[in-house]
């Protein structure tokens, strides 16, 4: 969002940005060996991270209309700074209590300034969480080869990992074809919720990989407990929840049909899991494939319903900020 809103290209950016690559690096090595692990590591490289992120805001409140902007976000990047160093020596009760305090501090004046804050440009916004949505299924791919490569070939489905590939590749042809043609709606709330749902979207991406490389490494035709279909299913979910909101805050009209088809996959994904519970014939290749077939079905059948909508043009004024 700063990145968004101030746009910089000096070696004094490249610098802050080189530093924030590898904390974020460190928190996600220190995150890997479970929340608790490396409790105190992982708060100061959170309190690190978040003090880079108030060093960007310094650096552009010294001149210009939205300078203001920048100063109160160091602020509060700053404050959330303190709570999460002061979270470190704490207990693990306490201790997540301040981490939680630290978000809000950090998440809460978004919400509630996202009327008055600067305008965001367009463009810049819909290519980064395009290439954040490449990264979330390339990761897809990486958790389930890695979870392949830890058993060895003798050891994984490849069918099941082939289906997975299908999977997620359906995910991603329904959003590249529809969400940046798309666009996200002027109006500050709605970007707002347009931002909120691309969270959304990546957990269940990420999640979805998560359950299925569980099944990468099962016996073909074993039987799988529901909770591992449903530790698909919910994220898949997730996914197509995801979908309707950001179409329902996009300028594509009319959304009748393909929110119907968003709501129809949730249905089925859903009646997989029922089907596992009590069919026994329902094995490692039913699952993966019926979850494959339901995200093929619907990419297939949105594209058909896509082809009868229309994007609304947006206004713009004369700084080529789009409005509402």
């Amino acid at each position: 969002m700063h990145a968004n809103r101030f746009p910089e290209d000096t070696v004094g950016y490249r610098l802050v940005a080189l530093v924030q690559m590898f904390l974020v690096a460190m928190v996600a090595v220190g995150a890997s060996d479970g929340p608790r692990a490396n409790a105190e590591f992982d708060s100061v490289c959170y309190a690190l991270l978040t003090l880079s992120v108030a060093v960007t805001y310094a650096r552009s409140s010294g001149a210009g209309p939205r300078r203001s902007f920048a100063r109160r976000r160091a602020v509060e990047y700053g404050i959330a700074t303190i709570v999460f160093a002061a979270a470190t020596p704490l207990p693990a009760i306490p201790q997540m209590i301040f981490w939680l305090a630290g978000l809000a501090v950090m998440i809460l004046p978004v919400v509630a300034h996202c009327v008055t804050a600067p305008p965001m440009e367009e463009h810049r916004l819909l290519e980064r969480f395009a290439a954040l949505t490449i990264i979330m299924c390339g990761e897809a791919f990486v958790k389930v080869a890695l979870a392949a490569d830890s058993h060895g070939l003798d050891g994984i489905d490849v069918l099941a990992v082939g289906l997975e590939f299908v999977l997620v590749f359906a995910i991603w042809s329904g959003y590249f074809d529809d969400v940046p043609a798309a666009g996200a709606s002027a109006e500050p709330r709605r970007r707002a919720v347009w931002l909120a749902a691309h969270l959304l979207l990546h957990l269940g991406i990420v999640g979805m990989a998560i359950g299925v490389a569980r099944f990468v490494t099962f016996r073909p035709h074993q039987d799988i407990p529901t909770i591992d279909v449903a530790a698909v299913a919910i994220p898949l979910a997730m996914v197509y929840l995801a979908l309707i909101v950001i179409s329902l805050v996009s300028r594509r009209r009319p959304l009748g049909s393909m929110i119907g088809l968003r709501l129809g996959a949730m249905v089925a994904v859903g009646l997989i899991v029922v089907v596992a519970e009590w069919a026994d014939w329902f094995d490692t290749y039913w699952s993966v494939a019926c979850f494959a077939a339901v995200a093929v079905v619907h990419a297939a059948l949105e594209a058909r319903a896509r082809a009868s909508t229309v994007v609304l043009p947006a206004a713009e004024d004369e700084s080529g900020q789009l409005r509402r």
